[in-house]
């Protein structure tokens, strides 16, 4: 029996020491991506629409030029008048985890409705350079579309609106922040506070902070919305390049903030402010195997082993998996289910 249990506690040592290496991804299988450029123009429109590379079926990169506030304004003003997202099947999972000098922000996309995968950077004229992943679909294309085709159209130029649908990214500072589903709450005008769309928000983030005190200070001057302007269905999870992390929830006029308390934090699709860790672990799978895990590696996982921790909560229909990294403005993600094939972009590197 003694025989019987060391080997077990060796087994079980030897699983978990894989899992936080990451030994499934070998560094050989790592595809580096560059984003494309243009030709100069004065046109910054022109010069974005030009830049889309195509690295596969459903995967996209673009990079935009000029300033877009007045453009991402407008959208943000027809989404208040014209709601038309009807989509709550959104199970997606983050976490991030700080040990010595490694931080990382791990996330999983976990709806497959998405058309395409478009990856922006962006360098507005006015804020922080940053990459960001959208869908397609809420630019008005599907899943049959070729960007690269429809770019030269007049539809095309919806594309130029890829940042303002950001549902996760990082900025050159660090800050990084991702979206998961949540319950459904009513939302109501509080004095001159500004109604600002889900997405539209992470964008105001990521051009604009540079820390989590600037995003949650930016944050509590908005109203935030999705479904419709009187409704908000999910909660975000902003990190930076110091490792430290904040869960915002918004509820009865005011944004709730659950800042972590760990080497590690961790959010799914249930509310967190004020729920004990246990109840949300018996409550949410995906939420006890990432918190177990990190658990017992005090935070010390690198991004191999970020993107096991995903694959090991990834959904039927998850889209991308992301691990970044806010302190050298790397990231490296995998893009439907493709475990094998494991991508990398930096912020740095242009």
């Amino acid at each position: 029996m003694l025989f019987d249990m060391t080997n077990r506690t060796i087994l079980l040592a030897m699983m978990s020491l894989l899992l936080i290496l990451g030994s499934a991804w070998a560094q050989n299988e790592v595809t580096d991506l560059e984003f494309g450029d243009s030709p100069l123009s004065d046109v910054d429109a022109f010069r974005t629409l030009q830049s889309i590379v195509k690295v596969a079926d459903g995967l996209y990169l673009m990079t935009h030029y000029g300033e877009r506030e007045g453009l991402f304004r407008r959208e943000n003003q027809e989404l208040i008048d014209n709601p038309f997202i009807d989509d709550r099947t959104r199970y997606c999972s983050v976490f991030s985890a700080a040990a010595g000098k490694s931080v990382i922000v791990g996330r999983n996309w976990d709806n497959e409705t998405v058309g395409s995968i478009v990856v922006s950077l962006f360098r507005p004229p006015s804020g922080y350079s940053s990459i960001s992943f959208s869908r397609a679909i809420d630019l008005g294309f599907g899943k049959s579309i070729d960007l690269e085709e429809i770019s030269s159209l007049e539809i095309g130029k919806r594309l130029l609106l890829a940042p303002f649908y950001a549902m996760d990214g990082m900025n050159e500072h660090g800050i990084t922040v991702a979206v998961t589903a949540n319950d459904e709450i009513v939302v109501e005008p509080v004095g001159a506070k500004e109604s600002v769309f889900l997405t539209f928000l992470i964008r105001k983030i990521l051009d604009h902070t540079k820390n989590i005190e600037e995003a949650v200070s930016l944050a509590d001057e908005c109203i935030p919305f999705d479904y419709n302007v009187n409704s908000f269905n999910s909660h975000l999870f902003v990190a930076d390049s110091s490792g430290r992390s904040v869960v915002l929830e918004y509820a009865e006029g005011q944004w709730r903030k659950t800042y972590g308390d760990e080497s590690w934090q961790v959010m799914s699709t249930k509310p967190i402010y004020n729920v004990p860790d246990a109840d949300l672990r018996e409550k949410c799978g995906r939420y006890r195997s990432m918190s177990e895990t990190l658990e017992n590696a005090d935070g010390n996982v690198d991004w191999k082993g970020g993107m096991n921790i995903l694959q090991n909560v990834a959904q039927k229909g998850t889209t991308w998996s992301i691990v970044y990294s806010p302190a050298t403005g790397e990231l490296h993600f995998s893009a439907y289910q493709d475990w094998e094939t494991v991508y990398r972009l930096s912020l740095r590197s242009r």
